[in-house]
């Protein structure tokens, strides 16, 4: 598989799990904004020793756009999950 791609699947579904992780770990509590953010980042960090599993050698740039893509899937599931 094309490393290109590897390096833009992994971060959605990192960030929809960690979308999901979210809702399912703040369900009841009242501010779960900060406690969110901080699954998301965990997610990411994880990100950092399961790239070299598929052989892809990140550059520092790359780490940008990785977040990006984990925090926008992230978003995007965790706001379906809330308005569900």
């Amino acid at each position: 598989m094309n490393a290109e791609l590897i390096k833009a699947i992994i971060p959605v579904f990192f960030g929809i799990f960690a979308g999901i992780f979210s809702f399912l770990i703040t369900q009841d509590l009242r501010q779960r904004d900060a406690f969110g953010i901080i699954i998301l980042v965990l997610f990411i960090y994880l990100q950092k020793f399961i790239f070299p599993k598929f052989k892809v050698e990140l550059q520092p740039k790359d780490w940008a756009g990785i977040s990006f893509i984990t925090l926008s899937s992230w978003y995007i599931a965790w706001t379906f999950l809330l308005n569900a």
